[in-house]
């Protein structure tokens, strides 16, 4: 304990409070110091960080990949569908009638018929694609009609099929006008013609036709 004399003589006693004595952190001590390496001890701000870097090198899930693309999940073995290409003048081939089937494999479907020639068939390259499973009606031009855009008449002749097209049951050995709700038959398929063209209507000229129709 330091004794020491005062301005009055008197001697004075200093007590400390040596081995208690606390002392305040400093400012530079208060500060987090940053982590040891290795210690996987991270403030906010890195975590955040951190997480992002891992969802960006993570691999999307399917159903994240497909919300991206913007299309629809697929099924294993699913062949994929061509898009429909979208026509910038939609009067490049328009429709003057329909063939509706109404007896056979297909029916209830109509197929449209434009200007000129419509060959009938099964296979890919026909007009007129009958590929329901009629496996009597050929791949190629089994019949076909043609819409003659002049004359403002449909016409319907027998192609190359081996097996013979029929008109209201009767036998098309060479071209004949088509009337107006008459049937073709071709293999085991019927079809019912409804046009829309003719001398009443016609997309070459309507307002010739218009002009008829007031008259």
């Amino acid at each position: 304990m330091p004794v020491y004399r005062g301005p009055d003589g008197k001697i004075i006693e200093e007590k400390t409070n040596k081995g208690k004595e606390v002392h305040q952190p400093t400012e530079r001590a208060r500060k987090p110091m940053p982590p040891a390496a290795g210690s996987g001890r991270l403030d906010a701000p890195t975590q955040r960080m951190d997480v992002r870097e891992r969802r960006s090198q993570s691999p999307l899930s399917l159903d994240e990949k497909t919300r991206i693309a913007g299309g629809r999940r697929r099924k294993e073995g699913q062949r994929d569908m061509p898009e429909r290409a979208e026509k910038a003048d939609g009067m490049d081939d328009p429709v003057v009638g329909w063939l509706a089937i109404v007896e056979g494999p297909g029916k209830g479907n109509a197929m449209q018929l434009g200007y000129g020639s419509n060959a009938i068939g099964r296979g890919e390259t026909a007009r007129v694609n009958l590929n329901f499973g009629d496996d009597q009606i050929s791949r190629g031009g089994h019949a076909i009609v043609t819409y003659d855009p002049r004359g403002k008449k449909f016409y319907v002749q027998h192609g190359g099929g081996t097996n013979l097209t029929y008109l209201d049951d009767q036998p098309v050995l060479i071209p004949i006008e088509l009337p107006a709700l008459s049937h073709i038959s071709i293999g085991n398929t019927v079809l019912r013609f409804v046009p829309l063209c003719g001398e009443e209507f016609d997309w070459q000229n309507p307002e010739e036709s218009a002009e008829q129709q007031e008259e």
